[in-house]
C-alpha cells in the first residue's frame, strides 16, 4: 500500500443548476475507464465483482467459514437439497428432496414435532420466504452454513460473513465521525456467473441469483445498456441471437470464430427457409402524406429526410398501383399503419420493401435479398457483441476465407 501514489486534484469549477429546497445530491465520476476510486480507505464502485474460481482456490479461511457437519456438538436437523457425506450422531433428522420452499416448510414443521433441535440450513436458503417466516415467529432457531464447493453458496457466505458486516461497520464508523445515526446499508442484489463487457455501462450478465431467487445456468440472460433484440427484430432472430450469447457464456474458455461461424451458417440455412413474416423486421409508417411527393412513377420522390419506412411503404404502394386487379385484395399503406419490411434484391426502385403486417402481397412483392436481410437482422447485433471480445466481425468475406483456409 505504501507504493501507491495519491493524487490530489482541485475542483476547477462549480455551477448552480437550479433552486432546491432539499439538500444537494452529487454524482461523482472518475475520468478514466475504471470509474473506481478510494474514499476513506473504501474501494468505491457501482458494482462489486467477485470471481468464483480464484476466490475458491485461494480462500485460506473457508474451513472457518464453512465448518464440517461432523463437528457439531448439539442436536440438529439438517435442511438441504444436496445431502453431503458426514457422520454425526447429533443429527436427528434431515429434510431434503423438496421441490419448493412450501414443501420444505411443511416437512420441517413435521420434523420439529418430535425434536426441538437447531436447524442447520444451506446458505442459499438465507432469503427463503417460508423459512424466514418460521424464524421470525420464533418457531425455529436456524443457523446457516455455506458449502464452499458450491459457487453460489460460497458467494452468499462471503457476503453474509465478510462483506455485509464489514461494509455496515464502515458506514457506522463514518456516521459516528459526524455524530449522526447511520441509515445506509448494502444489499446483495444479484450474482452473475459471468459477464460480457461491451463498453462503458454496456454489458450482458449470466445471472444465477437475484433478490433471493436462484436461476438455473443460462436461463436468465440480462443485458444492461445493450439491445439484444429490438422492437424491430424479426421473430426468427430473437431466439437465435440469444442462443449465440448463451454459446459464448457456455464456452468462456474455448469459443472461437470457427465454431461461431458454423453456428451462424446453420442459422443462415434456417433463415432462408423460414416464413417471410418471421424474418421481416417491423416498424410503423408515419407522416406518409407529408413525406411522399410522388409514389405513382419511378423514381419515387420524397421530401428530404423521409424515414426509410415511408420510402419502403411507397415502394409497396407503387407496385400495388400497377396491379389494379389486386387492389381489392390488398390495401395501400397509409400513415399510422404497422408494417413489416425487408431488403429487396431489386434495388432499381428502392432497396427496402414493406407490407402491412399479416398481409404479404406474394403476387407482386420483390425477392428478398437474404444476405443483406440476414446481416441486418442477425449478424449486426451478433458482431456488436463478439467484436469487444476480440473476435473479427462476421461477414460473407470472412465466411469465404475460413471456408478456404479453415477447413470446415
Amino acid at each position: 500500500m505504501n507504493n501507491i501514489e495519491y493524487i490530489f486534484d482541485d475542483v476547477e469549477s462549480c455551477e448552480m443548476i437550479g433552486e432546491f429546497n432539499d439538500e444537494y445530491v452529487y454524482d461523482v465520476e472518475v475520468d478514466d475507464e475504471t470509474h473506481t476510486f478510494i474514499a476513506n480507505d473504501i474501494l468505491v464502485h457501482n458494482s462489486l465483482f467477485v470471481s468464483f474460481k480464484p476466490a475458491l482456490d485461494h480462500c485460506t479461511w473457508k474451513n472457518l467459514l464453512f465448518p464440517k457437519l461432523d463437528g457439531i456438538t448439539e442436536k440438529f436437523i439438517l435442511l438441504t437439497k444436496e445431502l453431503p457425506k458426514f457422520s454425526n450422531p447429533n443429527c436427528v433428522g434431515v429434510v431434503s428432496n423438496f421441490e419448493d420452499s412450501k414443501m420444505m416448510s411443511d416437512q420441517l414443521k413435521e420434523a420439529l414435532k418430535t425434536d426441538h433441535s437447531v436447524i442447520i440450513a444451506d446458505g442459499y436458503l438465507i432469503k427463503d420466504r417460508e423459512l424466514n417466516k418460521l424464524i421470525k415467529d420464533g418457531t425455529i432457531k436456524c443457523e446457516f452454513r455455506w458449502n464452499w464447493l458450491n459457487e453460489l453458496d460460497f458467494i452468499h457466505g462471503v457476503d453474509k460473513i465478510r462483506f455485509a458486516g464489514y461494509f455496515k461497520q464502515c458506514l457506522e464508523d463514518f456516521a459516528k465521525k459526524f455524530g449522526v445515526e447511520n441509515k445506509e446499508d448494502f444489499e446483495l442484489e444479484r450474482i452473475s456467473e459471468s459477464i460480457i463487457n461491451i463498453a462503458k455501462k454496456k454489458y450482458i450478465m449470466n445471472i444465477t441469483w437475484e433478490d433471493g431467487i436462484p436461476f438455473d445456468r443460462l436461463t436468465y440472460i440480462y443485458p444492461k445498456g445493450v439491445e439484444l433484440v429490438r422492437s424491430s427484430t424479426p421473430a426468427f432472430a430473437r431466439e437465435k441471437i440469444v442462443s449465440i450469447v448463451k454459446y459464448l457464456f457456455a464456452n468462456p474458455d474455448t469459443f472461437n470464430i470457427k465454431e461461431l461461424l458454423k453456428l451462424v451458417k446453420n442459422l443462415k440455412k434456417e433463415f432462408e427457409l423460414a416464413d417471410i413474416d418471421d424474418i421481416s423486421m417491423q416498424s410503423s409508417c408515419s407522416n406518409y402524406n407529408d413525406k411522399v411527393l410522388d409514389d405513382k412513377s419511378v423514381p419515387l420522390r420524397f421530401v428530404t429526410g423521409a424515414h426509410f419506412a415511408v420510402k419502403a411503404s411507397a415502394y409497396h404502394n407503387y407496385l400495388l398501383s400497377n396491379n389494379k386487379e389486386l387492389q381489392s385484395k390488398y390495401e395501400f399503406i397509409k400513415s399510422g399503419v404497422k408494417i413489416k419490411y425487408y431488403y429487396s434484391k431489386d434495388k432499381s426502385i428502392n432497396d427496402i420493401f414493406s407490407y402491412t403486417r399479416g398481409s404479404f402481397p406474394i403476387e407482386f412483392a420483390p425477392d428478398v435479398c437474404y444476405t443483406t436481410q440476414f446481416y441486418k437482422a442477425i449478424l449486426s447485433p451478433i458482431n456488436s457483441i463478439i467484436e469487444p471480445l476480440g473476435m473479427p466481425a462476421i461477414s460473407e468475406r470472412l465466411s469465404v476465407i475460413l471456408d478456404i483456409f479453415g477447413g470446415f
